[in-house]
């Protein structure tokens, strides 16, 4: 009796923890038994409709989430696939009543696929529009509309409403486009299987048009629609397959513009309203690079700074097993021709694209932590702990995943071979070999700084399985936001958000009523503002994939009891403003309430700090040259390091000129500053001798001491051999008058490709010495170069001594760049060196001899990819401080002291060409960067040690190469990527300061130090990027030209694009300060580009 009451209350303690350690995380999961809804979209995969006939058999099933019985509760509705539709009536206490019979919406059913709720008809009533595809059967794809009956019934009337499209449907969204108080419709439609395989690359078919392929605009014409896409200029192809459609005022001009995402090679449509009835199609002047498998998507303001981003889903893994198990090798002439042919930069990876404020976006998607989401189909941000800073849920999986390369060499060609032999049919067979991909949905919390941190398994959602369509709600009215998830072969997930009791923030919800023919306010903007913050969204429940969420909108406010005023702003402009509002409750917001007028600002219109515009007279040309074919495994090009900029008086007009580099077998050219302060060429016959030669630094001193300024250009770039007469640097003395002849005789022997050079009386004898940074042995890679110490003799002519003067960096790593500056105060100046896999090297001079004091001045972790370095003094105590820029964090590589990124270098097949394997960690564990057929076609020979790719998934560098095989190759390490400001503080170093995340968006080749707003200040202009990368990381090209306005004390702060006026979209290669007058102006060196020039007004 003892034993039984003691194992019973055992028991009873083990339900209790069980039930307590899941109440501990943020959602928990009901149980079906619980909520009455035990849906699940089960599928059949040995009948005639299967992923070989259908390529998006495996999409899953939509959500639609909405009140239709106006209780105040909201209900939910499910497709389903080859099961019927579901519609559950919400009870309260998460318990809901299956309603579908009685309802009538699973009386058609069909191959359903996206869901939507929305008065369309002006009643007070929800509707509901269902898509349907797959079906061969146009019959049987005609979407479907249930108008609401008001007594828990609905009647199908989609044909006699114009909305019986017959497309190949996954999604619809109602949005009053052209402003008339009309809810319109949009539906994204997708091709067919055929329009994949083999034909996805020929830009021809991007001219074909199919209806059922098609997306399509409908305007609302008093309760009918009407087929306006091509006259709205809604454009699609039959290469077009959207899954994904998000609504917003993505400009801010009041008027709802559109983005559709597009799976394979057709590229996302970014449609613009005109505010017309028309759209136009902007995405290439919009976004740099987006998702080439674009799937779900959402628009939300992330960052709470008032403008609407965007993030698209893509496949990326985050885990390094499925990453190599979904690689195969790069082609990258292909991606250059797939861009040349109008098919867009896209990458295989969730994009998150932060919304300027001007027109553009910078795609952070990396930066934030979003990025690698395996296959994800739903996005949704909202702010689900209520703290006031947006969320992020994804639901992913696939139930057979036909793209891991294994099965994709191995099994396939084993089907092939089955269907010659026999008569019976193998698909299905083909399809149960097939692996699966089931895997956890992710959510993150955002750290309310513009990223985000992984909360999976800590908010409760570490469940494996296959997921498609989610929306939120909050199903039990408690102020905070629950999920609902469509499963796929599993019943649907319910999680119950427990914020209340375990975080217990506070909330306010809006819910919105518009008038008769919007009831619900759709397009609607809501602002709540608390405590100097901002928080906004805007009323458009359809979002994620296939779904439609609450339409009550939930705002989370921390742990303040008011707010201090709420704005919401309607689709006809008008708008009204509540003050001090008591927090968790929710208000009931009427249009009719609303009597002010609403007045859009262009931003394009107000005034900026600078203005931007090409120079014409030279336009930076590279040649056709491919990095990749000479060292398959570079992490990057090196062959496109131009152009540089220097500036000097060249003819002691008391204005300053400047030279410009040019590209391999381009000459340089220089611009002669006249009165009016333009910039006019001056042709130089020199130079054009010298053309073949690729021009990467250069300055102006005065090497012969007879008082005017000449030229030194360094020779660079990765295209000629080591030892080829083309890599020999160039002096040109001037005329005095601003004419240049090279002086022959002036220099060593310098035929290695070279990065950056400085000038400096480095020997103390009055005369101008020069530091010239080693970049890289061509076709070598990562072995360094040799840097030179040039010492003048006073007439021009000078001789190297780095071995002597310098034998600390004279072969110490590929610098990138470098200056000279005081460090110690004794009045000599010093060098700070940078460089990629390189520490930042600070070495003293001590009477014309350099010793490394690295370790007393920079006290921390430093091997990075530095690109650039300046010195000014940005706190005002009279020393100088450095901004020395980096890779940034917008990247795959997420390195610290702890867990660097290396490279190991040697020639290991004894071929004569460098190997350089790279590797970085993930998830605690260091991997090869390199998937197994990029690794392989470098060393041949390892195919026969990895001849399956899942030999091949986790395989370290041990694995690859042994202790011994590696004992004399070369190692180095990257342990920041970061972008940083280090404050001087003399004798004890320099001290890494805060610069705000904008500095972090990519790679910083070029920087300015001034004041550039004349507050007496010192300000950062930050630019560079880099697109000559390995498609696998990305082209990174975030920063248009970032402006940090400082305070004087070594502080900074973001100015936004739309008030800079910074537009300096791509390769930026050289920022140059030069005066113009009384003013100071930038000259910009892009690379393969038009030079600009940045004017402050």
């Amino acid at each position: 009796m003892r034993t039984k009451g003691l194992f019973l209350l055992l028991s009873i303690a083990a339900i209790f923890d069980s039930c307590t350690s899941k109440q501990n995380t943020l959602f928990t999961k009901l149980d079906d038994s619980k909520t009455g809804i035990n849906f699940k979209n089960t599928l059949f995969e040995d009948g005639p409709l299967n992923v070989a006939n259908y390529i998006y058999f495996y999409n899953g099933g939509g959500v639609a989430i909405g009140d239709i019985n106006n209780d105040g509760l909201q209900d939910v509705l499910f497709t389903g696939n080859m099961v019927k539709n579901r519609l559950y009536l919400n009870k309260g206490n998460f318990v809901f009543e299956d309603i579908t019979q009685q309802s009538g919406v699973a009386e058609l059913q069909g191959w359903c696929t996206g869901a939507t709720m929305t008065d369309i008809n002006g009643d007070g009533k929800l509707d509901i529009y269902i898509c349907r595809s797959a079906d061969i059967n146009p019959s049987m794809r005609r979407n479907l509309l249930f108008i609401n009956n008001g007594n828990l019934t609905f009647s199908e009337r989609a044909v006699e409403y114009g909305l019986a499209d017959i497309g190949y449907s996954t999604q619809s969204t109602f949005f009053d486009y052209d402003k008339d108080g009309d809810l319109d419709c949009f539906i994204i439609n997708h091709s067919l299987s055929k329009y994949t395989a083999g034909v996805q690359d020929n830009p021809e078919l991007r001219k074909e048009h199919n209806p059922d392929f098609s997306s399509k605009l409908y305007r609302n014409d008093n309760n009918h629609f009407k087929d306006v896409s091509d006259s709205a200029g809604v454009t699609s192809n039959v290469l077009t397959f959207g899954l994904g459609i998000a609504v917003s005022d993505l400009n801010n001009d009041g008027w709802p513009d559109v983005m559709v995402s597009n799976d394979f090679n057709e590229p996302d449509y970014l449609f613009i309203n005109n505010r017309n009835g028309t759209f136009t199609e902007q995405l290439s002047s919009g976004m740099d690079l987006i998702s080439l498998y674009s799937m779900g998507s959402d628009a939300a303001d992330y960052n709470n700074d008032g403008l609407v981003d965007i993030l698209t889903l893509d496949m990326m893994p985050e885990d390094n097993k499925t990453i190599k198990m979904h690689s195969g090798p790069e082609n990258f002439d292909k991606f250059q021709y797939l861009f040349n042919k109008g098919f867009y930069y896209q990458y295989s990876r969730n994009m998150l694209q932060q919304n300027n404020g001007d027109g553009t976006f910078s795609e952070v998607a990396q930066l934030a932590g979003v990025s690698n989401t395996d296959w994800s189909w739903a996005a949704l941000f909202s702010d689900y702990d209520n703290d006031g800073n947006k969320d992020l849920f994804v639901s992913n999986g696939y139930v057979k995943d036909y793209t891991e390369m294994d099965f994709l060499k191995y099994s396939v060609d084993r089907v092939v071979r089955t269907m010659h032999k026999d008569s019976v049919d193998p698909i299905p067979e083909y399809i149960r070999k097939m692996p699966t991909n089931e895997i956890p949905n992710y959510i993150f919390q955002s750290n309310g700084k513009g990223q985000f941190i992984k909360k999976t398994k800590e908010w409760g959602l570490e469940e494996k399985g296959v997921s498609a369509g989610a929306a939120y709600a909050d199903l039990d009215n408690d102020g905070d936001l629950d999920l609902v998830v469509n499963n796929t072969n599993s019943i649907a997930g319910i999680y119950k958000n427990n914020q209340e009791t375990l975080v217990k923030n506070n909330f306010i919800r809006i819910h919105l009523v518009g008038p008769a023919s919007n009831p619900r306010g759709i397009g609607a903007k809501v602002y709540v503002y608390s405590k100097g913050q901002q928080y906004f969204q805007e009323q458009s429940p359809v979002r994620g994939f296939q779904s439609s969420s609450d339409p009550i909108l939930t705002f989370g406010v921390g742990t303040v009891p008011t707010v201090d005023s709420i704005r919401v702003i309607w689709p006809n402009n008008q708008y009204q403003v509540f003050t001090g509002v008591a927090v968790n409750k929710m208000l009931d917001i009427e249009i009719g309430a609303a009597k002010q007028t609403w007045n859009y600002v262009d931003k394009a219109t107000l005034p900026t700090i600078f203005q931007q515009q090409a120079i014409t007279g030279f336009k930076h040309k590279e040649n056709n040259f491919n990095d990749f074919t000479v060292q398959g495994l570079l992490p990057n090009y090196l062959s496109r390091q131009g152009p540089c900029v220097a500036v000097a008086d060249i003819n002691k007009d008391g204005k300053e000129d400047f030279y410009i580099g040019g590209a391999k077998e381009q000459a340089g050219q220089l611009f002669i500053q006249d009165a009016s302060g333009n910039f006019n060429p001056k042709p130089i016959a020199a130079f054009g001798i010298d053309a073949l030669s690729e021009d990467v630094a250069a300055v102006f001193f005065d090497a012969d001491k007879d008082g005017d300024e000449d030229l030194y250009v360094v020779s660079g770039g990765f295209e000629f051999n080591e030892g080829d007469a083309a890599y020999q640097d160039r002096l040109y003395i001037n005329d005095g008058k601003g004419g240049f002849v090279k002086n022959e005789a002036a220099l060593p022997k310098m035929l290695s490709s070279k990065s950056s050079v400085k000038a400096a009386d480095i020997d103390g004898d009055g005369d101008l010495d020069l530091f010239v940074g080693g970049r890289v042995v061509a076709g070598k890679y990562p072995s360094p170069a040799r840097s030179y110490v040039l010492i003048n003799d006073g007439k021009g002519v000078f001789t190297e001594n780095a071995r002597k003067v310098c034998p600390d960096l004279a072969e110490a790593g590929m610098i990138t760049d470098m200056l000279f500056m005081d460090v110690n105060n004794d009045k000599q100046p010093d060098m700070i060196a940078v460089g990629e896999w390189m520490p930042i090297k600070v070495l003293l001079n001590n009477k014309g001899v350099f010793t490394d004091a690295s370790s007393t001045y920079i006290p921390f972790a430093s091997t990075g990819w530095w690109n650039k370095i300046q010195s000014a003094d940005m706190d005002g105590d009279g020393d100088l401080d450095l901004l020395i820029g980096n890779c940034g964090l917008n990247t795959q590589f997420h390195v610290n002291e702890k867990e660097p990124m290396t490279i190991t270098y040697k020639d290991f097949d004894n071929n004569g060409s460098v190997d350089p394997i790279l590797c970085y960690f993930i998830n605690g564990v260091s991997f090869p960067a390199a998937s197994r057929d990029d690794l392989t076609d470098q060393l041949p020979l390892l195919k026969k040690k990895f001849l399956e790719y899942n030999q091949y998934a986790n395989a370290t560098l041990d694995d690859i190469y042994s202790a011994e095989e590696r004992k004399d190759a070369g190692v180095l390490k990257a342990e920041t990527m970061e972008t940083v400001y280090l404050e001087n503080q003399g004798a004890k170093g320099f001290v890494r300061g805060t610069l705000p995340i904008q500095a972090q968006y990519a790679p910083v080749y070029g920087i300015v130090m001034v004041d550039m707003d004349k507050d007496g200040k010192k300000d950062l202009l930050l630019a560079g990027n880099n697109t000559w990368t390995r498609i696998k990381y990305g082209r990174y090209l975030a920063n248009h030209g970032v402006l940090l306005k400082g305070d004087g004390k070594g502080g900074f702060q973001y100015i936004p694009q739309y008030e800079s006026g910074l537009k300096l979209r791509g390769n930026v290669r050289s920022l140059q300060l030069i005066k113009s007058g009384s003013s100071n102006k930038v000259i910009v060196g892009m690379n393969d580009d038009n030079t600009q020039i940045i004017s402050i007004k």
